[in-house]
């Protein structure tokens, strides 16, 4: 077996570059905000586990998941931070999330009463952050009213009011920041009436990572900041407001070289033709490991040296690569498919763009079947394998 596999195809994920980009976020903000990392989607397609547990040892203030499976995953993995449940909440899960000190996004009447009486009849705390739908028309409340009215059925010794959040529809939007500040100004509306009703929250936070970057005005209490821990920005205009390093890296080794003669058509449909003599490598990555099948004939994995374009369609499982000017490939060449663009790898942001995707989607997308492998101080810290762990 090699990293944890029974095949070279590994991403590698470099927890000293996670450091970095961490810090260079936190040292962006004043002393009193805290920081929420995002680590929903396994952390991106990183790992959560391992990537909480790392966070949690540079005393991350928060986390964040989407769904309380993954916040449940967290809690069974031995990671005790702060913790917020962002997405809606199944009223009957309610009691397992207080039972297991998971903060709860609250903007319904229904979860907001099961909140309440769940922590009362458990005699154990709730916490709650109180979203507010100040433009994203995703959830929320949306009117002093409805935020009043929630936060006085959730009134208990049992429920602690931790936070008040809400979330920018285009922060990254550098050319007209007007939606933006509608957002935030109709947010602290809300923010400010609920304090002048005597109802007041520990955490009052807005900014994702573009608001992070571009309105320290907007930090308040915490900000909350996931894509750039993975060394990526949340557009590719905002590159110059901070230096981050992409933390992983895909890659793998040829399972199998031949040499094709001129005329030989390769993969399904026979999409490519050989114009000459070619050495051609077949390697175990396709579709299913979320390889875009967008990238046939149009993308290449990178050695050090040297680019080896994609022939004939991505299949399944397998795709192919013509190697022909690479000197003295052999079965033990790595070949990139995700790395970091300042050492010549392929930019995760021009594949994005050519697939009509998002770079976001990519990286979420890498499959379960492909193991991580955790390095620090360039020494393996980790591997896990979701088929054979």
């Amino acid at each position: 077996m090699h990293y944890g596999s029974y095949r070279y195809t590994r991403a590698t994920i470099d927890l000293d570059k996670l450091t970095e980009n961490f810090n260079q976020m936190k040292d962006l903000l004043s002393p009193k905000t805290k920081f929420m990392g995002v680590i929903k989607a396994d952390a991106y397609g990183h790992g959560a586990v391992e990537v909480g547990r790392h966070l949690e040892d540079k005393d991350i203030d928060f986390l964040a998941v989407a769904v309380l499976d993954e916040a449940m995953e967290l809690r069974d993995a031995g990671i005790k931070s702060p913790l917020l449940l962002l997405s809606p909440i199944e009223p009957d899960t309610i009691p397992t999330a207080i039972e297991h000190d998971i903060s709860i996004t609250v903007f319904s009447d229904e979860v907001a009463e099961k909140v309440r009486l769940s922590a009362e009849n458990l005699q154990k705390k709730a916490k709650v952050h109180l979203k507010v739908d100040s433009g994203m028309a995703r959830i929320g409340v949306r009117s002093r009213e409805e935020a009043v009215r929630l936060s006085q059925s959730m009134a208990s010794e049992w429920v602690d009011f931790e936070g008040i959040f809400t979330h920018f529809a285009e922060a990254e939007n550098t050319e007209d920041p007007t939606y933006t500040k509608h957002q935030f100004d109709f947010f602290m509306d809300i923010v400010n009436y609920l304090k002048e009703q005597d109802i007041h929250f520990d955490l009052t936070h807005c900014s994702n990572t573009a608001a992070a970057l571009l309105y320290p005005e907007y930090h308040l209490d915490m900000i909350r900041t996931g894509i750039s821990l993975f060394g990526y920005h949340p557009d590719k205009s905002l590159e110059d407001k901070i230096d981050l390093q992409p933390v992983m890296k895909l890659s793998t080794h040829a399972a199998y070289i031949k040499q094709v003669d001129e005329g030989t058509t390769i993969g399904y449909g026979r999409t490519y033709t050989a114009a000459e003599e070619k050495t051609i490598a077949t390697i175990l990555l396709g579709y299913a490991d979320g390889i875009p099948r967008e990238l046939s004939n149009r993308w290449y994995l990178t050695t050090d040296e040297h680019q080896a374009p994609i022939v004939g369609r991505i299949c399944m499982d397998q795709l192919m690569v013509d190697v022909s000017n690479i000197p003295d490939f052999n079965e033990e060449t790595e070949l990139i498919f995700i790395g970091d663009p300042s050492d010549g790898h392929p930019s995760i942001y021009k594949m994005a763009e050519l697939t009509d995707s998002f770079h976001y989607e990519i990286l979420c997308g890498i499959g379960k079947r492909i193991p991580r492998v955790y390095l620090k101080n360039e020494s393996i810290e980790a591997k896990h394998n979701s088929l054979l762990d």
